[in-house]
């Protein structure tokens, strides 16, 4: 089961990867609350909608 685990998320990385280099984005963050270094490699934006 473990071994199925793993091999899905290795699959899911790999796909990601292929798919993160067509669809690359440059968004200004300014001075929004963040964590972690600002040189990261990648930056996850949550958008929220609190209605």
């Amino acid at each position: 089961m473990l071994k199925q685990l793993l091999a899905c998320i290795f699959v899911l990385l790999l796909f990601g990867n292929a798919l993160a280099e067509e669809k690359k984005t440059e968004i200004p963050i300014g001075d929004s609350p963040s964590l972690g270094p600002a040189d990261a490699p990648i930056t996850i934006i949550e958008f929220i909608d609190f209605q």
